[in-house]
């Protein structure tokens, strides 16, 4: 049989397949080193009672509200619900194939998504994959296993992107199915805000889910780099237009910008994660970010 290789894995932390386990691990420990905590931890965690405070508890779960009232110390106690269920959901229609030979944003995309799938089997959390074009591909419902994880990175391997993106409808589709209060990590470039993509993400809230979107852009998309007569292509629909680059590159960065702009209030209003991602940048390195960043908002 054919030794198969997991190009989404950093080649030198691999010394062959046994070593599977190691996937993800120099993304997701590398970039947790000198975090105090995991960044999901705690999420499926909710405030039962109090109780006194006993040396060695930590200082963040005192009550410092019944500490004024009552000047003694309490800790908030809480009750474990059942597993933490997190959702990637993958853009792989053909808009996600822009950029250089195999390093284009579905590659990035799916680079992130085995660290996330490694983190959450890591934190013996149930983990599932949707992958999703103008239709729902793929449907993994999350499991804790370890052979679960394995067959969620070996799929990753297996796609390549084509079709037209409907997100909404494949986002409605997804709501349907995962569990209530379910974190829902999702990878797209988000070039398709149809009218209903709003009703879309609110779906998922309906579900008390937490919703964290990864916008994934590529320096071509986000630096315009052309000069002269460039002639461009709709890598979804086929489509084909012809213009000077030099008249259109401030038109279209500043179209970019507010479209990106727009995003971001629209997440906020909504209590929806946004990041905007580079192709350019290492992906160890934007997932570290994103780490820090979330560490200091909880």
């Amino acid at each position: 049989m054919a030794e198969k290789h997991y190009h989404y894995l950093p080649a030198e932390t691999l010394d062959s397949l046994k070593n599977i386990e190691l996937i993800a691990r120099s993304m997701v420990e590398g970039s947790m080193t000198g975090l105090h905590r995991s960044p999901y931890h705690g999420f499926s965690s909710e405030f039962s009672e109090h109780r006194k405070y006993c040396p060695g508890d930590a200082v963040r779960h005192v009550d410092w509200q019944v500490y004024g009232k009552t000047d003694r110390y309490y800790v908030k106690q809480y009750e474990e619900e059942t597993n933490t269920r997190s959702y990637v959901v993958l853009d792989t229609s053909a808009s996600m194939s822009l950029g250089k030979d195999k390093h284009h944003k579905l590659n990035y995309a799916c680079y992130l998504s085995a660290a996330f799938i490694y983190l959450m089997q890591r934190q013996k959390d149930a983990v599932g994959l949707f992958t999703y074009s103008d239709k729902v591909d793929n449907y993994f419902p999350a499991r804790t296993t370890r052979l679960h994880m394995l067959s969620l990175l070996s799929h990753l391997e297996t796609i390549t992107p084509s079709g037209q993106s409907r997100a909404a409808g494949c986002f409605h589709r997804i709501a349907e199915e995962v569990q209530r209060r379910s974190i829902v990590i999702i990878f797209s470039d988000f070039f398709d805000m149809e009218e209903d993509f709003i009703k879309s993400l609110q779906h998922f809230q309906y579900k008390d889910c937490e919703v964290i979107l990864f916008q994934v852009l590529d320096t071509l998309e986000h630096d315009f780099p052309y000069k002269g007569l460039i002639e461009f292509k709709d890598l979804e629909t086929s489509e084909i237009i012809e213009v000077e680059s030099d008249d259109v590159r401030n038109f279209y960065l500043n179209d970019l910008k507010k479209y990106v702009d727009d995003m971001k209030l629209i997440c906020n209003r909504m209590n929806i994660s946004y990041e905007t991602l580079s192709t350019g940048t290492a992906f160890e390195k934007a997932l570290l970010a994103y780490f820090h960043k979330r560490e200091r908002m909880f």
